[in-house]
């Protein structure tokens, strides 16, 4: 119990320790236009992602810290490169069929560069989980493999408007708080990161990015590869994969806002 509060008030005080560092600096370079054309500032990844590794530390389980962190890092460079590097690439793509046309035709995009880097930390944060000693663990590391990369896609997909992506992360670590007791922690700290972001973002002065809405994912998908059994990881998998390819077609905020149960959740709390 005594790991869990620390695991959720250490990750929600890094969040605002972090946006205290940035609040007094010139941080320009992490200014975008958001959706309704309004400024908003990707320090909200940083401050989050921060939360979430700090507190993971504190984990009592070393296979389960370590793949925490391998999976989180690899989340929070390879969403530094998109978010920051996009224009160091010859070529830029949309979706998972423009990076990967772009591929097809010899040019590396920061969105190929994104889905090797977190796909790498995956396997090997599934390395770490499963330490394979058999056909059945190998095929259960690559599941894990995709669901955690997965997952760090799938949530930044969803970070489209003020607080979705986080209202989500947040939900979902809080009832995997309640789970297993060696997962407790790195929940706790996806909760508490989470909690202490949500306001700026809610308020569309910060946004998570692809270095904080990876970050946040991956360390879902890694709590769910050891919460859930290999059939139901393989389900979210399933799920998460049909999402992915869904929303190269259809638009998740036109879904959302309409349907009034999902719209009311999504408004909830904006200003």
């Amino acid at each position: 119990m005594i790991r869990r509060v620390l695991g959720c008030a250490v990750g929600a005080a890094s969040v605002y320790g972090v946006k205290q560092l940035t609040k007094h600096r010139i941080m320009d370079s992490w200014d975008r236009q958001s959706f309704d054309g309004t400024m908003v500032s990707l320090t909200g990844g940083l401050q989050v992602a921060s939360g979430i590794v700090v507190g993971t530390l504190f984990t009592r389980s070393n296979k389960l810290r370590r793949a925490s962190l391998i999976a989180g890092t690899a989340g929070a460079f390879a969403g530094y490169i998109d978010d920051h590097l996009e224009g160091a690439f010859k070529s830029q793509g949309k979706g998972f069929h423009g990076h990967l046309g772009a591929l097809k035709s010899g040019h590396l995009t920061s969105g190929i560069a994104k889905i090797a880097i977190i796909g790498f930390g995956a396997l090997a944060s599934g390395l770490v989980l499963e330490r394979p000693r058999s056909l059945r663990d190998l095929a259960a590391v690559g599941i894990d493999t995709a669901l955690i990369a997965g997952s760090a896609n799938l949530i930044n997909l969803l970070d489209l408007r003020p607080g979705r992506a986080l209202k989500v992360s947040s939900l979902l670590a809080g009832f995997l708080c309640a789970s297993k007791e060696e997962t407790a922690v790195p929940a706790s700290a996806l909760l508490g990161s989470g909690l202490a972001g949500l306001p700026s973002d809610l308020n569309g002065d910060t946004m998570l990015g692809d270095l904080g809405a990876n970050t946040s994912g991956a360390q879902l998908g890694v709590i769910l590869s050891r919460v859930l059994p290999l059939p139901a990881r393989s389900a979210w998998l399933a799920g998460t994969v049909g999402l992915t390819l869904a929303s190269e077609k259809i638009s998740f905020s036109h879904v959302i806002e309409s349907n009034k149960f999902l719209n009311a959740i999504d408004q909830l709390g904006r200003h």
